[in-house]
């Protein structure tokens, strides 16, 4: 069942005429007549009977008419709803995270925007591997490091701001090292690829093999680590705030300890739901869009305390 001359059908009705229809929809009765006559065609049946002096509705066009009054009224409203999504922040809105690094400051910046927001229903869903994460099931995706996909729509908000750390404990009884290949002396908490990144003078980022005997795809799990003084591990400054500010963790307070990967909000194409557009522009007002570094302010000023030189 198509729309085709539903239109017209109802404008007939309302007016009273073909002729009158015709002028309301600016076409010629013709066409209104030809229209009508191809959904009678349609769907089986007489909608009008038509005389020279008036113009009824059979008993199958009375309940046509009043079903497909019903169904144009629907329309309306879902076309109002539509307008709605667009205008003001309502609806579902689907949020995709990598649990790499663990959620908890994503997630954060997630709540408060759900706390602002309360007409929108929030889900917000994490995976351990980031390439797990389907766009077509998301409105949103939080994406970390350059994009490959030269398709996509997306919008930059931050960085992901990496440093070395290590428990008070470890530090004492084994130092910092003093450049990237001291880091071979150390045992070394890592991905399951066994690379820690170092920043070099120009800007670029350098990949190091590194060793040491705990390994895990989790950052709670290297942060755990890392507090119990197994050694040092590498992870974002948001993640372990905590542990700095309350004296659990360190960090190296040298430039070529930090790396940085920009943080993506990446989103469907189209045109873009206003419950969409609040949650891009919410991320972009809590995020740090400078590299972040522990002693930085005033981000971290409570930190300043828990950062020692080398």
């Amino acid at each position: 069942m198509t729309w085709r001359g539903i239109e017209e059908f109802l404008a007939v009705v309302e007016t009273g005429s073909f002729t009158a229809a015709a002028d309301a929809l600016g076409v010629s009765k013709s066409y209104v007549s030809k229209m009508v006559s191809e959904l009678e065609g349609r769907v089986g049946a007489q909608l009008l009977l038509r005389t020279t002096r008036r113009l009824s509705l059979t008993a199958a066009g009375d309940l046509f008419h009043q079903r497909c009054r019903e169904m144009r009224a629907t329309l309306v409203d879902v076309e109002r709803q539509m307008t709605q999504f667009q205008e003001r922040p309502v609806g579902r809105l689907r949020v995709g995270l990598s649990d790499i690094f663990g959620v908890t400051f994503m997630s954060a910046i997630v709540a408060d925007f759900g706390a602002r927001h309360p007409e929108i229903s929030l889900e917000v869903v994490a995976y351990l591997r980031e390439q797990d994460l389907v766009q077509e099931q998301f409105d949103v995706i939080i994406r970390y490091g350059r994009l490959n996909d030269s398709s996509l729509k997306a919008r930059f908000f931050g960085y992901l701001s990496y440093g070395l750390c290590a428990s008070p404990d470890y530090i004492a009884h084994h130092g910092w090292p003093e450049g990237p290949a001291d880091l071979q002396a150390h045992n070394c908490l890592t991905d399951t690829g066994g690379n820690f990144h170092y920043s070099q003078e120009d800007g670029t980022t350098e990949r190091l093999k590194v060793s040491g005997n705990w390994k895990s795809n989790s950052g709670i799990a290297l942060a755990a680590a890392a507090r119990r003084g197994l050694g040092i591990a590498q992870i974002p400054i948001s993640v372990i705030g905590d542990d700095l500010a309350e004296g659990r963790l360190e960090t190296l307070n040298q430039d070529w300890a930090f790396y940085d990967r920009e943080v993506w909000a990446v989103f469907s194409p189209g045109m873009m739901p206003a419950a969409t557009r609040a949650f891009i522009d919410h991320l972009a007002a809590s995020f740090a869009h400078a590299k972040l570094r522990p002693w930085m302010e005033p981000a971290f000023s409570t930190l300043k305390s828990h950062i020692r030189p080398a």
